[in-house]
């Protein structure tokens, strides 16, 4: 019974190290290089990547919006509004490349990947607007505007934040954010 308990963590293990060692060297996950804010390695890019990639870079996404959600300070702009901005990079990167396979390159397999990860990638939007503490957060920044030593930009991005997540939900009872939910 050791000996098999034993080899099951073995193969656990291999596997586990094989996965990672697929996001590891996945060319969707890469930083872009080069001139203004780089390009991706789309000679690189296959469509067995996007699924890991578009898996990680959703995770990583909601930790960073757990973050801003669960910050103990006070909502300011800055660690609210601007956090969430900087927030998603890696998402937004495999998303662009996620979009031009969709829109350009879409082959039969490609379109096995989107048929699976497009619920998904639905499902990743509607956690972040359905985040009752970040849109607390959202919306004391919203409320405090006008008091606030925003700018004209700073204030019209507090907007457009603010009004983007009640359109998408972020007000609507609990019975209502799961039939959204389901729909989307």
């Amino acid at each position: 019974l050791l000996s098999a308990l034993a080899l099951f963590v073995l193969i656990i293990s291999a596997q586990q190290a094989k996965a990672f060692q697929n996001m590891q060297n996945n060319p969707l996950l890469e930083k872009w290089t080069g001139n203004y804010g780089g390009v991706p390695a789309f000679d690189k890019v296959k469509v067995s990547d996007f699924k890991s990639a578009l898996e990680t870079s959703m995770k990583e996404g909601l930790d960073e919006i757990e973050a801003i959600a669960n910050n103990p300070k006070p909502a300011t702009f800055e660690n609210t509004i601007v956090a969430m901005e900087k927030s998603g990079d890696t998402l937004s990167r495999v998303a662009s490349i996620f979009g031009v396979w969709s829109g350009n390159l879409n082959t039969d397999e490609f379109a096995k990947v989107e048929e699976e990860m497009s619920p998904k990638l639905a499902e990743y939007s509607d956690k972040i607007t359905q985040n009752e503490k970040l849109f607390k957060r959202i919306q004391t920044v919203y409320l405090n505007r006008n008091k606030s030593k925003l700018n004209a930009e700073q204030k019209r991005l507090v907007e457009v934040v603010y009004e983007g997540f009640v359109l998408q939900g972020a007000k609507l009872g609990e019975k209502e954010k799961a039939r959204l939910s389901e729909i989307n």
